[in-house]
């Protein structure tokens, strides 16, 4: 157990931990705005840390020649129950219906490339991660952090100009990573299908 896998698996714990405050948070937001709001602010920051170890865990493998099967195992497990675990219970206590369907088709798509990657490799073939893929998953963590953002700024009182405007990032950043979901998924879904791909062993 190296010190990369350890902030992998401090990411997968931190989707857990992040969905319990904000289903606080729904629980108090009627009755203590400012415990509910700082309740928010706390998931935020445990949210934003949580991804930047998403960067730093494949910095720290690379540089500590500490790249193992299991660590880019979990490594990509982690980005998948961090953002299922914040989604869902924020389309359960707090998203709009328009961004509880971005949602549906983000977690829809990566339930589907799961199983695609699933049947790929019992094909012997292999499906990397593309380009429009990490677009979609830095397109989704930026989103989530502003929507936690936006909650935490409407219950804290923050001005009418910084509240609407985080919830226009939420908004723009979550549909633009259901849009990427989409394309990538598609992406996939092709290289799995093209020739060239059906005579590559993994």
């Amino acid at each position: 157990m190296n010190l990369p896998t350890l902030l992998t698996l401090f990411r997968i714990a931190m989707g857990p931990a992040i969905a319990a405050l904000v289903l606080w948070a729904a629980q108090v937001t009627y009755s203590d705005r400012l415990l509910a709001g700082m309740l928010y602010a706390a998931s935020l920051m445990l949210f934003l840390l949580a991804a930047a170890t998403d960067w730093l865990d494949g910095w720290l493998a690379r540089k500590l020649n500490a790249v193992t099967p299991l660590g880019a195992a979990l490594d990509h497990t982690a980005d998948k129950v961090l953002i299922a675990c914040v989604l869902l219970v924020l389309a359960y206590a707090a998203l709009p219906l328009n961004l509880v369907a971005a949602s549906v088709i983000i977690l829809g798509r990566d339930v589907a490339i799961a199983g695609l990657r699933e049947g790929a490799a019992a094909l012997g073939k292999a499906l990397p991660v593309a380009m429009l893929g990490k677009w979609k998953a830095a397109a989704e963590m930026a989103g989530v952090a502003a929507f936690l953002a936006f909650q935490a700024a409407a219950l804290l009182g923050y001005s009418a100009d910084v509240v609407l405007g985080l919830k226009r990032a939420a908004l723009i950043l979550l549909w633009m990573a259901a849009a990427l979901a989409l394309a990538s998924a598609a992406g996939y879904v092709a290289a799995l299908l093209s020739p060239d791909d059906r005579t590559q062993a993994h």
